[in-house]
């Protein structure tokens, strides 16, 4: 089995904007970059930061020899109810944003370029009993299994 980090060529921006978003590495904590008011929602728990809703994406390329193998995406960290598309479509789903959660790509993949889309809700406030943070805020990793007949070896 290979892994390499997914950290790089990341972007972050709010769901409801439009537009590209803003470079960013994983891992990234999306809250940090919120304001901060006496007013917000989360309150005191949440060092009065606003929450948001955040949108990750992220470009990759695959040759056919990738697809060959079983491609396997882990979130360490994903605040919270992280919704997973692949190429467009839903590939996972997270409610808990304290465990890590995987990502079978198989069926979504193809050769050349891909993209992944990572959804972290973090608007409905207050949502934690401490500062929980937003967004991908552990490490990314694409896992492949590779598959070698016997006598390859």
């Amino acid at each position: 089995m290979l892994s390499e980090l997914f950290h790089d060529g990341w972007t972050c921006r709010h769901l409801e904007e439009a537009g590209e978003g803003r470079p960013v590495s994983i891992p990234d904590d999306a809250m940090l970059r919120e304001k901060r008011t006496h007013e917000a929602a989360s309150g005191l728990n949440g060092s009065w930061f606003e929450g948001h809703d955040y949108l990750y994406a992220k470009r990759f390329t695959l040759s056919e020899a990738d697809l060959a193998g079983c491609l396997v995406l882990e979130f360490e960290g994903v605040y919270r109810n992280a919704e997973v598309r692949i190429n467009g479509q839903k590939a996972g789903f997270r409610p808990y944003g304290y465990t890590n959660f995987y990502v079978d790509c198989g069926a979504f993949v193809r050769a050349g370029e891909n993209t992944v889309e990572v959804i972290a809700r973090n608007a409905d406030q207050p949502n934690s009993r401490w500062y929980s943070g937003a967004g991908i805020y552990r490490p990314v990793r694409l896992w492949q299994v590779v598959v070698q007949p016997p006598w390859g070896r």
